[in-house]
């Protein structure tokens, strides 16, 4: 046993993540090329990877970049890159990111066990014509209220995964469909849902009403409206400012909810939407707050996601869900090796990009090559052998 530990340490230790990820995104055609490509889909890959790894993050700067490194490979020009992606769909894309989820989920072992998800809206602004494909009205930014816009469904907690990614347009933004296909997809994945927490954009009666029938425990941040604060109005005047606790619903025909009404000097009332049994208002009401705070994790996955983002200006919506799925494989990848070794995004960039620079510039096939399946099950050795070197020292206490 010691021996299949050593070895699969060794083995992490010296596989090339570069390999690792371009075989990832290999294996399960994350674009499939023209028919008589010039170039190899390892090279197109490397490219791609480059812009999102290196300081180069536009794919214009990183095959400039990797044409001046190189000595013996040919590196396509951007056009080429982005004409082959092209060739694809959005669907098609998604498919693919699916799939490879579905290699990184086994080694997590997250199958079977309950999670605490939240489900945002991902959105890109856009400053063109608002009748681009998969452009679809947004929450204003940087001057813009039209974007591209994913619905990004995340494990939250000690596990930091993106499990899914829809793209959103102007026409499936149903909220009541859009909660039962998401929750249609975990069941398929197999995981089992302890709380979902959500943002204000989905504080309506749609997606009460699907949790509620989906018989799932939500906690939402709640937007304010005139019956709201003139129920608050009232209970403050009887009480003074103090916290409280009371049933809502949007309508005469809305889905009940309790909603939570946290009283802040500062902010004044803060307001939480959850399905939650009131047992004690006074915990209650400190509780649901806290409880929320999980939520920012799906906020600093944003921010590690933005590690690995490809810049353009393009606006084919085939190419922007293919940068934004790059964003979130490598995001899933970082959190699988987060499970065993002590790794940040900026190291995980670093070692990816150093490995293509030896490629290119050497005229390399590869470098050290472990096969994708069987690093996933070193992964899982060493977890195994961990844990249970980890239970063994308990016992000896």
């Amino acid at each position: 046993m010691m021996n299949q530990k050593n070895d699969s340490i060794e083995s992490l230790a010296t596989a090339s993540l570069m390999t690792v990820a371009s075989e990832l995104f290999s294996n399960h055609h994350i674009i499939t090329l023209p028919k008589g490509a010039k170039y190899t889909f390892q090279t197109i890959i490397m490219t791609l990877l480059h812009a999102a790894t290196s300081v180069n993050n536009s794919l214009e700067s990183a095959s400039n970049d990797l044409k001046l490194k190189s000595f013996l490979t040919k590196i396509p020009s951007a056009d080429t890159i982005f004409n082959y992606i092209n060739c694809n769909n959005v669907e098609y894309i998604l498919s693919s990111f699916r799939a490879m989820n579905r290699d990184i989920f086994k080694s997590m072992n997250i199958k079977g066990k309950v999670h605490d998800i939240a489900i945002d809206f991902h959105n890109i602004p856009f400053y063109g014509d608002e009748n681009t494909p998969l452009i679809s009205g947004i929450k204003p930014k940087n001057g813009s209220a039209w974007g591209y816009s994913y619905c990004t469904l995340d494990i939250i907690g000690d596990v930091k995964l993106t499990l899914d990614v829809i793209a959103i347009n102007g026409f499936n933004k149903n909220y009541f469909d859009l909660i039962t296909f998401l929750f249609e997809r975990l069941e398929k994945m197999q995981i089992k849902v302890g709380t979902v927490y959500l943002d204000k954009e989905f504080c309506n009666d749609d997606t009460i009403s699907a949790l509620t029938k989906l018989n799932i425990n939500f906690v939402i941040a709640a937007k304010r409206n005139p019956k709201i604060m003139g129920i608050l109005d009232n209970f403050k005047k009887e009480n003074g400012p103090a916290s409280t606790v009371f049933e809502y619903n949007f309508n005469k025909n809305g889905t009940y909810f309790n909603l939570v009404a946290t009283h802040d000097e500062e902010k004044g009332y803060i307001l939480f939407a959850t399905n939650k049994d009131v047992k004690s208002i006074e915990i209650f009401e400190k509780s649901i707050p806290e409880e929320y705070r999980k939520r920012w994790n799906i906020e600093t996955g944003y921010r590690v996601k933005n590690n690995f983002k490809i810049r353009t200006c393009t606006k084919s919506p085939v190419a922007r869900t293919l940068f934004f799925v790059i964003q979130c494989t490598l995001h899933n990848i970082l959190n699988m090796l987060k499970s065993v070794l002590e790794i940040t995004a900026y190291e995980l960039k670093s070692l990816i990009n150093e490995d293509i620079i030896k490629v290119i510039r050497y005229g390399l096939k590869s470098l050290y090559i472990i096969p994708f399946k069987l690093f996933l099950n070193y992964l899982n050795m060493y977890n195994k052998t961990r844990k249970r070197d980890l239970r063994n020292q308990l016992l000896r206490i």
